[in-house]
């Protein structure tokens, strides 16, 4: 408590270490005499299409390392609002905001309401309101006397200030009219029971459609403005496949070999250990190589060493002195293999319970207590408790009175649980005491020695359940150097093919078919990642390494890169060969033709296919559109919340006022997946209510809650769309561009 007392009462100056690091710089005195410093084009990045000072993104970064990004987009960002609305914060204000006066509420900020909580309570009073402001005016008269330090908490506490101005104002301009009221009351309430049928465009084969260039051109044409076209930003899509460095069957039949051999001299090795550390790849001390292993999704998983939970039942069931394994153990498991694909054979030595209660008495030696004087005690309890069955009661007394570690929590502190072997409450007494309860059956008693003096202990409960003591032998499961090197030329022969072909074609269309061809024609997996000119990176799950990452980004971005532009050479990522092509690119806005050729494509096939369908559909009922299709009648109540499976282009037209009626056959529809016929069985007209004002508080409170979320956060991989809409509109309206990996990778200067 002491500890926490001074950190409470140092509180203002942890906001210098802590608050600023989430400052966004509203026009400070060192942004306000500093040039731009960047050359170039692009620059660092820019925000409402101007450079970002890269004096000033720098000077972030040597504080505040990757959050310096957000934290400055912020600054850029809120700062045109809060200058377009007038915010500001007097010190006048700000002095009232802090100290809770004048009508202000106690600061929302951690470190200023800790002033004002009681200590011993935790509680905000009108009592702690006075002490606090009290101990809050000190402690600011303190760092006042520091002009730099005080400049910084001003402008942070000013700028926690205009933010939260600034969402009130946005708030206070969210109405919710009645009718608006009316209308979700309407969606929420308005049911209508049904019976469809519906035909999805997939069982139709692409092969029925017969594409010609002049329909599809004349297609586009027509659905270019699209929302579905337009795009927000202009990107690269990157395709790329790997080529596994596994090994091959050969390298698999050696590896059993080895691992023969090792079975038989684990199994008749005169010391164990000694052999198993030998030939083990993974190096154990001589305690942990005969330790017992848990189950990799234990609790105790992080401490102690592993196995596959997919061998709970093969380890409780290996008698003592036999052979496991091989098995598998990967990057999950304590034996530090960092994602290898390492394999294990493991001697059973032995057999622990997982969890083990027991209970003592502690005599230690003392100026009343010679040893001799122990031992003759020792034996005397143990002697009286072994004489009754239940020893409860007396155990209990026995322990009050003689036990060096009997307190008024007698049940809690005398109570011994080993949840794992040498770990938790016994092993503060040792390993003798952890031996002796593992060794003996429930209900044993007896006197057992520590380093901290003699125990009569009694083994209370057992888990049945078991654990394994193992004597493991680790190796690492890895291709041959002669298999190595045939990935290596394989990776090569691939790019070199990729690159001839493609140098041979024109078409966008023709050098994303001859890729996707050669992909399959040796199985590959191909895989896309979309790259955004504005922030180009390549997701950290994408592969396996951030480097493979940023040497997409390079080819995808280079001078002179269009579709059909490849690595330079295989990439290495850990154990594979990575190969990628720039596989289509989109300008920002209403694309080209060449830039959307295959979504076109795959949608002219599909509206073709509905067509068909539709034609199918014509004149027919539901069941015997049913019949002649083999289609499955559904039978919902659907509202417009909730349509239960069926597309919302076809809930909208379900619910429109031409079709309010009961017990008609609605024209067929195409909806996302296909064709519908509905049926409108029965519905209901939601009552008029008198007043909907519950309705209107509750969408108003909805509105805010999704209009101002939450400040922004300054985690370095955030994007705004995380955040409430009305941020996400800030960003989108700044048009951001972080320039940062393309400046890293010496791509854009």
């Amino acid at each position: 408590m002491a500890l926490i007392g001074k950190i409470r009462e140092k509180s203002v100056l942890l906001v210098i270490i802590i608050g600023l690091a989430l400052l966004a710089f509203i026009a400070g005195d060192y942004f306000s005499t500093r040039g731009g410093g960047v050359e170039g084009e692009y620059g660092v990045g820019h925000v409402f299409g101007e450079k970002v000072d890269l004096n000033r993104y720098n000077y972030l970064r040597s504080r505040y390392q990757e959050s310096a990004w957000p934290i400055l987009v912020d600054s850029l960002v809120m700062t045109k609002e809060y200058q377009g609305l007038g915010i500001s914060v007097s010190d006048k204000e700000l002095n009232s905001y802090l100290m809770a006066t004048d009508g202000f509420d106690i600061c929302p900020d951690q470190n200023i309401r800790s002033f004002f909580t009681d200590s011993i309570t935790g509680q905000i009073t009108e009592q702690s309101k006075i002490d606090g402001r009290v101990k809050l005016k000190n402690q600011l008269n303190e760092i006042k006397k520091d002009k730099a330090q005080w400049k910084d908490i001003k402008r942070y506490y000013a700028n926690q200030r205009m933010r939260q101005k600034y969402l009130d104002v946005v708030s206070q301009g969210i109405y919710v009219s009645t009718l608006e009221a009316k209308d979700d009351y309407a969606t929420k309430n308005l049911r209508k029971n049904i019976d469809y049928v519906l035909k999805n465009t997939n069982t139709i084969p692409n092969e029925n459609i017969e594409v010609k260039e002049a329909e599809l051109s004349a297609y586009f044409a027509k659905h270019k403005w699209d929302s579905k076209y337009q795009s927000d930003e202009a990107y690269k899509v990157v395709k790329f496949f790997s080529i596994d460095e596994s090994p091959s069957a050969k390298d698999t039949a050696n590896f059993n070999t080895m691992y023969a051999s090792l079975k038989e001299g684990l199994q008749n090795a005169k010391n164990d250990t000694i052999f198993s550390n030998s030939k083990s790849d993974i190096k154990l001390s001589f305690f942990n190589s005969r330790s017992t292993f848990v189950p990799e999704a234990h609790f105790k998983a992080e401490e102690l060493f592993t196995y596959p939970k997919n061998m709970d039942s093969t380890f409780a069931e290996a008698p003592v002195g036999s052979i496991v394994g091989p098995y598998a153990c990967g990057p999950k498991m304590k034996t530090k293999t960092n994602g290898l694909n390492y394999y294990a054979i493991s001697k059973v030595l032995g057999k622990t319970p997982s969890r083990i209660k027991a209970r003592h008495i502690l005599l230690e030696v003392s100026p009343e207590r010679d040893s001799a004087a122990i031992i003759t005690l020792s034996k005397d309890l143990l002697s009286q408790l072994q004489k009754i069955k239940d020893r409860n009661p007396l155990f209990e007394t026995l322990a009050r009175t003689n036990s060096a570690d009997a307190t008024i929590e007698f049940d809690n502190l005398l109570e011994l649980t080993l949840n794992y072997p040498e770990q938790d409450r016994m092993k503060f007494y040792g390993n003798e005491i952890s031996a002796f309860c593992t060794n003996n059956p429930v209900g044993t008693i007896g006197i057992v020695q520590s380093k901290l003096g003699t125990h009569i202990i009694e083994v209370l409960e057992k888990d049945e359940k078991s654990l394994p003591k193992l004597a493991t032998i680790f190796k690492e499961f890895k291709p041959s150097e002669e298999t190595m090197s045939l990935k290596e030329k394989e990776s090569d022969n691939m790019l070199s093919a990729l690159y001839q072909g493609v140098n041979k074609l024109n078409s966008q269309k023709d050098i994303r078919s001859f890729f996707d061809s050669i992909v399959r024609s040796k199985s590959y997996k191909p895989r896309a990642v979309k790259l955004s000119d504005n922030s180009p990176i390549v997701p950290e799950n994408y592969l396996n390494s951030v480097s493979a990452g940023d040497r997409l980004v390079r080819a995808a971005y280079k001078e002179g890169s269009k579709v059909g532009t490849l690595v330079g050479r295989p990439i290495r990522d850990k154990n594979t060969y990575v190969i990628g092509m720039v596989y289509s690119t989109r300008s920002k806005g209403s694309p080209s033709f060449n830039e959307v050729e295959d979504e076109v494509r795959k949608n002219y096939i599909r509206d073709m296919k509905a067509k068909i369908i539709m034609d199918e559909f014509e004149g027919k009922s539901i069941q015997e559109i049913a019949k002649e299709q083999n289609l499955q009648v559904q039978s919902p109540s659907v509202t417009l919340k909730s349509l239960n499976n069926i597309d919302a282009k076809v809930g909208g037209a379900l619910f429109s006022e031409k079709n309010n009626k009961q017990n008609i056959s609605l024209d067929a529809m195409v909806g996302a997946n296909g064709v519908y016929k509905i049926f409108i069985k029965s519905g209901n007209e939601p009552t008029d209510k008198k007043s909907y004002k519950v309705e209107k508080e509750q969408m108003n409170t909805e509105q805010i809650g999704k209009m101002v979320k939450s400040p922004i956060n300054y985690s370095q991989n955030r994007k705004p769309s995380e955040e409430s809409f009305l941020i996400n509109g800030l960003y989108k309206k700044a048009d951001i561009i972080d320039n940062r990996k393309l400046l890293q990778l010496n791509v854009r200067n």
